[in-house]
């Protein structure tokens, strides 16, 4: 049996895809739903069998005549280009060029002749996405196709997620999205330059030490020192003395003065980490210094006036401790006046991406490897897996399939098997309250598939069933945030 080709092309010898293609699509008469594609030949039958073997598959094709034609519709956005290498006027290779200066993120599938191997070659030098020979084979050229829809689609959401991550520096590292993270941001604002005391609750690895800098930088203390301590690290018979310091001779060992942490974060900020694991004799000298804002070194009978502005962090329950007559019920209440939940990073999954993005760009830069991307379903792993260590865990788990890899691209099979075997489908929360009305529960249905696509529209339109465009139509009639 004879190879099907371009040229012998019909509509009846490739299945049209378009049965898998969410409904909704011809609702307004619209494009097609699978994506643009610019096609630049100056031969007449093989133009016109590529476009109607294309747009048998749902996708919407923009034919021109020959490459000046195309250089005219680059910016019409287009998601892959597909061009004849040899043309009159503007060649293949112009095209090519010229696309990589308007259009970098789109793909360029380059048709070339018999013979034209060394020309193919350096078209992929010049950054075409590949290659094909004539005759074209209809199948290999539709794998190409969707490969290359897939490579701009994915360039595209990196690009916009840069931009997000670079909106949320002024955060000093802190990245979200998610309602829970905007609230926070805003918390951060609000309290920043005060002088009352913090207390961060959260899961280790939720990022306490990170607001408690944000906290300090985005104040006008944030030229001054920043010191933090951790009562979990400190042996307990050191952290009096780690603390307020000591003078000389305060107790055995004690060969030299030594200056506490309090006063070294004099006029800055002091972070005491994990204050639940504290004994209840210390909490005690804790509380004075905060209301008398002066301290005492060991061994010496002279208090010391301060300026310091308190953060305290723990990951246990407090409140818990109290009832138990661990912790001290009055410091609580002192450390208490703000108070800051972080959320684990299983309730606020839609910020995985970001993450992710943000972690593999530092972490393949100070480790000098080839990793630049992840495979979407490796992304979806990510998403649905637990973290019951949080952004701490995640960023270690990228860091050691980065330093491992010898390829540019993350994929689902480089994880540890807890997170290979997590499902690629992270589960939604059911917010869907007996009474609700039909217009928010089409909202809250739209919100929590963005939220667990990641923010992914066309993602999230082929789970609903619904158009891109009538996803984004329904976006703006809701006022989501995403």
């Amino acid at each position: 049996m004879k190879t099907a080709t371009i040229e012998n092309h019909s509509r009846k010898q490739v299945e049209p895809a378009s049965r898998s293609v969410p409904s909704g699509g011809a609702e307004s008469g619209g494009p097609a739903l699978r994506g643009k594609v610019l096609l630049a030949e100056d031969d007449a039958a093989t133009r016109e069998s590529t476009r109607l073997l294309l747009e048998d598959q749902g996708y919407e094709v923009v034919a021109s005549e020959d490459g000046a034609q195309a250089l005219q519709r680059l910016n019409e956005g287009v998601a892959v280009i597909i061009t004849d290498l040899k043309m009159r006027g503007v060649d293949g290779m112009q095209l090519l060029h010229a696309a990589r200066e308007q259009a970098p993120q789109t793909p360029i599938i380059m048709i070339t002749g018999h013979g034209s191997e060394e020309a193919a070659v350096a078209a992929l030098k010049s950054g075409a996405f590949h290659y094909l020979k004539k005759p074209i084979h209809p199948e290999e050229l539709l794998h190409l196709v969707r490969e290359a829809i897939e490579k701009h689609r994915m360039s595209v959401e990196i690009a916009a997620l840069h931009q997000q991550i670079n909106q949320l520096a002024g955060m000093h590292g802190i990245i979200g999205q998610s309602k829970p993270m905007r609230k926070l941001f805003e918390t951060i604002r609000l309290v920043a330059d005060t002088r009352s005391t913090v207390l961060i609750e959260g899961e280790s690895g939720t990022g306490k030490e990170l607001v408690a800098r944000a906290l300090h930088l985005n104040s006008s203390r944030r030229n001054k020192p920043f010191v933090a301590i951790n009562c979990a690290a400190i042996p307990e018979a050191l952290i009096e003395s780690e603390l307020f310091g000591h003078v000389r001779g305060a107790f055995t060992g004690a060969a030299d003065k030594r200056v506490g942490t309090f006063l070294a974060a004099d006029r800055g900020t002091l972070l005491i980490d994990e204050i639940g694991e504290m004994q209840l004799d210390l909490q005690s000298k804790l509380l004075r210094a905060i209301e008398t804002r002066r301290i005492c070194p060991l061994g010496s009978n002279e208090d010391i006036e301060l300026d310091v502005r308190l953060i305290a962090s723990t990951h246990r329950d407090l409140q818990s401790l109290i009832s138990q007559h661990k912790f001290r019920e009055d410091l609580y209440y002192r450390l208490n006046v703000v108070n800051i939940k972080l959320p684990p990073l299983r309730e606020r999954r839609e910020d995985i991406p970001l993450l992710v993005r943000a972690f593999i760009e530092e972490i393949a830069a100070e480790n000098n490897r080839p990793v630049r991307d992840i495979t979407p379903e490796a992304l979806a792993r990510l998403q649905s897996y637990d973290w019951p260590g949080n952004v701490r865990q995640l960023r270690n788990v990228l860091e050691s399939v980065i330093v491992m890899s010898t390829r540019d691209v993350i994929e689902a099979v480089d994880f540890p098997e807890p997170i290979r075997e997590a499902s690629s489908t992270p589960p939604l929360q059911a917010l869907i309250a007996m009474g609700m009305p039909m217009c928010e529960i089409e909202k809250e249905v739209i919100r929590q598939t963005l939220q667990r696509t990641g923010g992914n529209r066309s993602e999230a339109s082929k789970i609903l069933g619904i158009s891109t465009r009538t996803l984004q139509r329904r976006i703006k009639e809701h006022n989501l945030l995403v």
